[in-house]
């Protein structure tokens, strides 16, 4: 298979009947040009300036293009070129990647073929290959017909914003739409840090600055006859809000009345008012029932959990005992998760059991807690009395560290001894159970991380059901453990336990067949 391919496009309408013959070819990247005709020869050389149809008639066609794709963008790039689109008297071809396989909608000889490529293609392979299709779809034909634009006028000064997350089909609608419009410059502003943290599953969303590189390398790509200034923004106006060259915003159905606050705004500063143009939001055809139903940066995000985003730490450790740290912040559904592992076949070592042990009275770590936090926490029985315990070491910072680098070594001693034992039993195998496994810098005991996540706001719920605690006593309890993007940080899988059983059930089993998968694959090298 090619890592990069482009699909000369006469008829958007073909695009999915295509897929088949795009799956089979391209691998990674795929450069779509529409050519709005049906023979894109003339005397044997590419010569388009047979259709010179406005850019902008050309903007529904694009759109459908990238909609009819969504179905293969989760595993490849799809960039569809415009600059040949909206100037009809350009022939030249030209991607940031070199094309190593053509795929034509229409059926052409080898000499045509071969002549459109050296004619109108920059940047190919030294060794490209190409694939013409069969075109005894007339019947499409006379069905396909251009399709009027909302906004026909095009502007000098364009600019847009959004998260633009793991740069999908949605994102390139909404950019094409205004690189169809512009002429000079586009500017982009990227959602920075606090604006994101209302999102589903923020703490998967890329950093900002690579948000804007994916952008502006997007943007250069595929019409590389303006400027680019993408940027990062902390509000909703970004430069919109100084700006008195731009001339047009574009928005997203959703964020329709985000443009309208923007123009009020300009009005109060004396700014000329921006037109507006709407796009309209690309259906996503697969959407779950906890998933939107547009193509969105959340689905993706949700569509992670529990696919492997970081390869594991195999350096220098033997693959048996496999060691899988299982973490996440309090009422996670850490132990929900480690249940559902061990029904799959994994053998668990609960660490905070581990802990609860070394309390007792007799055991090292006991005597240590009692001689540094005084008898004062004892119980009648001469048991340590947790919640006493717990008051001291939560309302003071210092006292819980204390505690901490009096306990952490001894837990991780004896999770160590019984990970020994279970593997001694034949178990390959083994979830390390930790909720402070990386306060604790236990990753590099386990060969991979799998954390779980939830919204902070569902986290205190749960605290306070469960531990009948107050809402200001769950808030401190979460505040003293690593933020959930510490912890993702630290992730090979993420589990989200937001949503039923069943959802969770389904993610657990995803990152669990693509473990034995590598370690079936592993084995058999060894």
């Amino acid at each position: 298979m090619a890592n990069t391919g482009l699909l000369i496009l006469t008829n958007p309408a073909k695009v999915k009947m295509l897929l088949p013959v795009i799956n089979k070819h391209v691998l990674k990247t795929l450069y779509i040009q529409y050519l709005p005709e049906k023979n894109i020869f003339a005397s044997g050389k590419y010569n388009n300036r047979t259709s010179q149809r406005s850019s902008l008639q050309c903007s529904q066609n694009i759109v459908d293009i990238y909609v009819n794709t969504s179905t293969i963008a989760s595993r490849l790039d799809v960039r569809v070129l415009l600059t040949i689109t909206k100037y009809p008297d350009r022939s030249v071809i030209n991607t940031k990647k070199p094309v190593e396989i053509v795929i034509f909608d229409r059926t052409y000889s080898k000499k045509e073929a071969d002549t459109f490529i050296q004619d109108c293609l920059v940047n190919t392979s030294i060794d490209y290959s190409f694939v013409t299709c069969n075109d005894n779809q007339d019947q499409i034909d006379h069905k396909h017909e251009e399709c009027p634009v909302q906004n026909a006028k095009t502007y000098r000064n364009v600019v847009l914003g959004g998260t633009f997350d793991r740069l999908h089909n949605g994102h390139k609608i909404l950019l094409s739409e205004a690189v169809l419009r512009c002429t000079e410059k586009l500017t982009v502003g990227v959602t920075d840090t606090n604006m994101i943290s209302n999102k589903i599953l923020w703490e998967l969303i890329e950093p900002c600055t690579y948000r804007i590189n994916q952008v502006k390398e997007f943007l250069e790509d595929i019409d590389s006859s303006i400027t680019y200034n993408v940027v990062s923004i902390d509000d909703m106006y970004g430069p919109t809000k100084e700006d008195s060259t731009l001339e047009m915003i574009v928005v997203s159905q959703e964020t329709k009345r985000g443009g309208d606050k923007v123009n009020e705004l300009r009005l109060q500063k004396n700014l000329s008012k921006l037109d507006i143009h709407t796009v309209k939001l690309a259906n996503d055809e697969h959407y779950d029932e906890h998933e939107e139903a547009k193509i969105s940066s959340s689905n993706h995000r949700i569509r992670l959990l529990g696919t492997r985003l970081h390869p594991p730490r195999l350096n220098d450790k033997p693959l048996k005992p496999y060691i899988i740290g299982l973490t996440g912040g309090i009422a996670s559904g850490k132990s929900s998760v480690a249940e559902k592992l061990q029904k799959l076949g994994a053998s668990l070592v609960n660490c905070d059991k581990l802990a609860h042990d070394l309390y007792l009275p007799g055991k090292v770590c006991f005597d240590k807690i009692v001689e540094y936090f005084g008898s004062s926490i004892l119980n009648s029985d001469g048991y340590i009395d947790r919640k006493a315990l717990s008051n001291i070491v939560f309302n003071d910072k210092a006292q819980l560290e204390k505690l901490n680098k009096l306990i952490w070594p001894l837990i991780l001693h004896e999770a160590k001894k019984e990970i020994t034992t279970l593997h001694s039993k034949g178990h390959d195998i083994v979830v390390m159970e930790a909720a402070v496994l990386i306060q604790a810098k236990w990753q590099n005991v386990c060969h991979e991380i799998w954390t779980c996540i939830i919204p902070q706001k569902e986290a205190i719920k749960r605290i306070m059901d469960r531990n009948r605690l107050s809402e200001e006593a769950a808030k401190s309890r979460i505040q003293i453990q690593p933020s959930n993007t510490e912890q993702v940080r630290e992730a090979n899988v993420v589990i989200c336990t937001s949503w039923s059983h069943d959802i969770t059930q389904k993610q657990v089993e995803r990152a669990w067949k693509e473990l034995t998968t590598i370690l079936f694959k592993e084995s058999r090298n060894e």
